[in-house]
């Protein structure tokens, strides 16, 4: 009685994006911040809800997981994310967040042997998706953005020409006091047609703005003080991004949306500002 009960509240909840299926091109969804720790359920159970949820939604093409999946980066717990994450009924792409870097007993080589690979590049739809890590170089430190992965983005993005729309993924928000180079790469994918960054760090909604670039900063998949684990949903129509916060067993509530053929920043301009370098001298 119980599980029947579950799942009609579920498709009561998830049939607004039902009906609104015939008018985007493509949904996916995001989790971020998990925090699985050996010594805490919770976490693994959120996850699970999220999970399971996100499996009885129609239509979600695939998820994207925005970093500090677990809360000490070690590589058990890493496994068991990898193990709830592969019940996912579609394709799921992972960045590492600072409880996986430099924050953690593995110093980020066990995260690249578990999930593949430490950044991710694919096509969806004619939308470019490409995800790297931002975590930083030593223990609380800023986040830092390494020259090979600015490389790559950029050698990515060329392929596709100025014109295909991006979608950039990484944990950390690109902008000062987050990240000690965010100039740099905002100064290097702004030539290209980037349409959203996606994070977290913040375990809070966000809707931002990294030199003009518009950036976007979900919630944290771990329950809220309602007991609410949640994630996000991003719906890509023809004209715009659509962007909406989905708490467990509720209606999910939109909060953002972005033109996809209004230009928000120069793109041929530079960062709003630099770090003062004058001590060097």
């Amino acid at each position: 009685m119980k599980r029947r009960l579950l799942i009609i509240v579920l498709s009561v909840c998830l049939l607004p994006f039902g009906m609104q299926a015939q008018q985007a091109m493509f949904r996916f969804a995001q989790l971020t911040d998990l925090h699985l720790s050996p010594g805490n359920p919770n976490p693994t159970e959120d996850l699970l809800r999220s999970v399971a949820q996100i499996n009885a939604t129609d239509s979600i093409d695939f998820v994207l997981v925005t970093g500090d999946i677990t809360e000490e980066g070690d590589r058990a717990t890493m496994e068991k994310v990898k193990s709830c994450l592969d019940l996912l009924k579609v394709k799921y792409y992972v960045v590492s967040g600072n409880h996986e870097t430099k924050w953690s007993d593995s110093g980020c080589t066990a995260f690249g042997e578990i999930f593949g690979d430490e950044r991710f590049g694919f096509e969806h739809k004619g939308f470019l998706f490409l995800g790297f890590n931002s975590g930083p170089l030593m223990r609380m430190a800023y986040g830092h953005v390494v020259p090979q992965d600015i490389r790559w983005m950029t050698e990515r993005m060329a392929r596709g020409g100025k014109g295909q729309p991006v979608i950039l993924v990484t944990h950390y928000p690109m902008r000062e006091g987050d990240v000690d180079n965010w100039y740099e790469v905002t100064d290097a994918v702004r030539p290209y047609n980037v349409r959203l960054f996606i994070g977290g760090h913040y375990h809070a909604d966000k809707n931002l703005r990294y030199d003009g670039i518009p950036g976007i900063l979900m919630r944290s998949n771990l329950r809220d003080k309602e007991g609410k684990p949640g994630y996000g949903i991003y719906e890509v129509c023809k004209d715009s991004i659509k962007i909406y916060t989905q708490r467990i067993g509720e209606p999910a509530k939109k909060w953002a949306a972005f033109s996809l053929a209004e230009s928000y920043y120069d793109r041929n301009g530079k960062a709003e500002k630099y770090p003062d370098f004058s001590v060097n001298k």
